[in-house]
């Protein structure tokens, strides 16, 4: 997720993408981006990289249609889970975790019929028995570091999605301070109404919507049932 829309965030958000490329043998030459970025390009020069900036109200298909996809499993997941309004971290977490799971399986239109775009790419892929045992949304007590004093041993939390890693860890949104935790132990339970409750407030804290609100860059409410139904 980018902090913000500033130049430096948004290059380094580049940079990263092209470092994980390359760290994998493939080298990334073109960057097809709507014209937003059309500032960019010396940027992209001094980044070994060619810009290709469609024209107003262009946009480039690929990109818009796995953005549908995206949105499409965001929505599926979020209407699933029991509480009617969630926290932003919540929210983040679930987009990413429907790229996590769009990228962890081999594509219909992709270059290998056997090969996940993250093994090609990471070069590391799932393992069900470790990676599969949550669901976003589940709620958990994880294991602390604790000693022999009067500590709590463990924290509520709201499980968000693997980290990908190959131990198997988790990331979990504490219901004490809101933060995201990163825990390999943890003892999964039934959903009590007060955890529904403790997220909820959670989310008025933040001045969380109280539906999921997907817009453009300049906070209008995009509509996928316009032209684009055949990208």
């Amino acid at each position: 997720m980018l902090p913000n829309r500033k130049i430096t965030s948004i290059l380094k958000g580049i940079k990263k993408v092209k470092d994980i490329y390359a760290k994998r043998g493939f080298r990334v030459t073109l960057g097809m981006m709507d014209n937003e970025f059309e500032h960019l390009r010396a940027d992209f020069v001094n980044l070994g990289l060619e810009l290709n900036a469609v024209a107003n109200d262009e946009h480039v298909p690929e990109v818009e249609r796995y953005i549908r996809t995206i949105k499409e499993r965001t929505r599926s997941v979020y209407n699933m889970l029991p509480y009617k309004r969630m926290p932003a971290r919540i929210l983040v977490e679930m987009v990413q975790a429907s790229v996590f799971w769009l990228n962890t399986f081999p594509s219909s239109d992709g270059v290998s019929d056997t090969m996940s775009p993250r093994l090609l790419i990471v070069g590391f892929n799932v393992d069900y028995a470790k990676h599969c045992k949550l669901e976003l949304g589940t709620y958990a007590q994880v294991h602390e570091d604790h000693d022999n004093s009067m500590t709590t041993r463990t924290t509520g939390a709201i499980a968000l999605r693997p980290t990908g890693n190959a131990q198997g860890g988790y990331y979990f949104m504490s219901l004490t301070t809101g933060r995201r935790l990163n825990r390999n132990h943890w003892t999964e339970l039934p959903m009590p109404q007060d955890v529904i409750n403790c997220v909820h407030t959670l989310a008025r804290r933040s001045n969380a919507n109280k539906s999921l609100l997907l817009t453009d860059r300049h906070g209008g409410a995009i509509n996928d049932s316009g032209d684009d139904e055949g990208r």
